[in-house]
């Protein structure tokens, strides 16, 4: 199964290591090398524990016709369900982000690396989503492998804003968002490493919930450094997003994100008996939040501080917070970006050194792609493995060592502010949906699809959960409001979230008229482009 190391390959390949095989020395090497590949070649004819038969009846659809999906949100119409099933999603149409594993159906994170590949496996969030009634409908358009929050980096084209269609729907789960505006869709799941759930929420006026890290299992998603993976719900309500939560949430004893089994919570009740007022709930007004240093639009504050006043008139206490060590989470961020996607890719998106289910098809799937195609990769994905590769060559993983050191530093600012207070509030994203540019230069691009995500990335590393609300409007555009939370308590925002929903709505409305019911008829294999 793996090749063997051809004996021109030893030094080129110790040169890596900064040493040399002597002259004298190479037959010898390559003998060892030989019985090295030897050895490892047997571990297949072991069998795999964690192998498990996919479920119920999958059809591996079509990618949209014309006039099908005129926000691009959609990388394939596809159909997955479990004839049967009576569960609390029965009858749900469920879009997932083009990461999220459903066996039988093409996986492509977005990107033209990983053509052709398709799951044997079913992620546990889709084997939760199957048991529980719901049908999976599409797999849903996002950033080039998850790695801007633009929305416009994906190999299939930007995900359109349903409410300016010439602007981007964000990212990086942009089609989780735009594809909520389809009536063919009924709820879906984004995946958040910065703000990936929360900053296309707020720019596609829907409700986006980032859980607790750890609370929902990643295993079988395509990830970016495991300290900081997040899969969590996205839907028009916030009653849709608790029913989905309540679904996906708990441990599945495979994934390392999850030390524990999370504790478990009742977030349909919470939603259902939510109070009518605010009353009694002390909301801390993030100050950086609001800050220059974050990039902070007028428009985006003074919708955001109105939305916060509506909140004092529902009986709220607001009281104003100041967590300056919100504005140093930058550099930890970045460090653990670079390096851990670097890592993860040199360890075919898996990484090393934990226990649970690996996925050594999705490693064979990703090195045929660097072999084949990774001239396409996006900008950001070629900036990041350059310099991550600098950083662990040169530097053999201090940067991130670093960078993990003071992630409790930054955690424990937020629990001390939020010992004070419930929730802390700030807008989501510092400005309003970018505007479609293809004349933008690389750096462009690449900067500013990393610059909204000033105010959600803090919370990816720190773990907190944290929703995004569509509570706000500037010119027509939508504005997001996000709540934080004590950890494992989102059933506390979203009983918050559903007040505030029943008693102020959402904003802007959504389109009545918008785009229609999605495949006009039904999935088919029929004139497969992707």
């Amino acid at each position: 199964m793996f090749r063997r190391i051809e004996r021109s390959e030893l030094n080129p390949l110790a040169k890596e290591w900064s040493f040399d095989v002597a002259e004298n020395e190479l037959d010898e090497f390559k003998l060892l090398a030989d019985y090295v590949t030897d050895v490892i070649d047997a571990v297949a004819t072991v069998p795999d524990p964690y192998l498990q038969p996919s479920i119920g009846t999958r059809d591996s659809g079509r990618p949209p016709l014309a006039g099908e999906d005129p926000y691009n949100a959609v990388v394939r119409w596809c159909s997955a369900s479990l004839e049967g099933a009576d569960g609390p999603l029965a009858g749900t149409r469920i879009g997932l982000k083009d990461t999220i594993a459903v066996a039988g159906i093409p996986l492509t994170g977005g990107s033209n690396l990983l053509r052709g590949f398709v799951p044997t496996i079913d992620s546990t969030v889709t084997r939760r989503l199957l048991d529980a009634g719901a049908e999976i409908v599409a797999m849903l358009n996002m950033d080039y492998l998850a790695f801007s929050g633009g929305g416009d980096s994906s190999a299939y084209g930007p995900t359109l804003c349903p409410f300016d269609p010439t602007r981007t729907a964000g990212g990086s789960s942009s089609g989780s968002a735009a594809g909520l505006h389809y009536d063919g869709i009924d709820m879906t799941l984004g995946c958040d490493q910065g703000g990936s759930i929360r900053v296309p929420a707020a720019w596609s006026g829907v409700v986006g919930l980032k859980p607790t890290h750890g609370l929902v299992p990643y295993s079988g998603i395509l990830g970016i450094e495991q300290l900081i993976d997040h899969v969590g719900p996205m839907a028009r309500t916030s009653a849709d997003v608790a029913r989905l939560l309540q679904v996906i949430a708990g441990g599945d004893g495979i994934d390392p994100r999850q030390s524990a089994d999370p504790p478990e919570r009742d977030y349909v009740r919470a939603v259902a008996e939510a109070p009518d007022s605010l009353r009694g709930l002390r909301v801390g007004v993030l100050q950086e939040g609001f800050s220059e240093d974050v990039g902070i639009e007028p428009a985006t504050e003074a919708a955001t501080r109105g939305a916060i006043e509506s909140l004092a008139e529902l009986g709220a206490d607001l009281v104003e917070v100041s967590v300056p060590q919100h504005l140093g989470a930058g550099p930890i961020a970045f460090s653990l970006y670079m390096e851990g996607m670097t890592s993860l890719m040199a360890a075919g998106g898996n990484g090393n050194q934990w226990r649970g289910r690996y996925w050594p098809e999705l490693a064979l799937a990703l090195a045929a792609g660097f072999r084949d195609f990774a001239d396409d990769l996006s900008d950001q994905m070629k900036l990041t493995l350059i310099c991550g590769t600098h950083l662990r060559r040169r530097y053999l993983g201090a940067a991130y060592a670093m960078a993990q050191n003071r992630v409790p530093w930054l955690r424990a600012a937020y629990d001390r502010a939020l010992d004070e207070v419930d929730v802390l509030v700030l807008p989501t994203c510092p400005v309003r949906p970018h505007r479609v540019d293809p004349d933008l230069s690389p750096s462009e691009r690449v900067i500013r699809g990393w610059d909204v995500l000033a105010n959600t990335g803090p919370l990816n590393v720190t773990g907190h959960p944290a929703i995004s609300l569509p509570l706000a409007e500037a010119e027509g555009l939508p504005v997001g409001v996000m709540l934080i939370g004590r950890a494992f308590e989102d059933d506390r925002l979203l009983s918050a979230a559903q007040t505030m929903e029943r008693a102020l709505g959402w904003q802007p409305t959504r389109r009545e008229d918008g785009p229609g019911p999605g495949p006009s008829s039904g999935p088919n294999t029929k004139g497969d482009r992707r």
